[in-house]
């Protein structure tokens, strides 16, 4: 599946998910359920299911129809978040806590 490479989230997800997926996308009605800054709702075909809420709660209330276009605004945004996540812990693992001596 594209979209998939350095990603362990496909190990995560529950043995039925592809029946969660189907009952997901039956009870949205293939519709994406996105919706735009000023609160109108995509008018695209779902054709992914995407966790409301970015964890491993696989539950049908966490899930929601997305169309494709919104699926991967939303996943490079949580990826983006992720990534500047790690960077500020690197980064403070090499913050001083005390003042270089040579600046004394």
């Amino acid at each position: 599946m594209p979209g998939w490479e350095g990603s362990d989230r496909r190990h995560r997800l529950p043995p039925d998910w592809g029946a969660r997926r189907k009952r997901v996308l039956r009870r949205d009605s293939h519709r994406c359920r996105a919706r735009s800054a000023w609160g109108e709702r995509c008018r695209d075909t779902a054709v992914d299911v995407d966790h409301i809420i970015n964890n491993d709660d696989h539950s049908e209330s966490n899930l929601q129809a997305i169309c494709q276009w919104h699926h991967d605004k939303k996943s490079g945004a949580e990826g983006a978040r992720a990534r500047a996540a790690a960077i500020r812990r690197t980064a403070k693992r090499f913050t001083r806590a005390e003042a270089h001596p040579g600046l004394l």
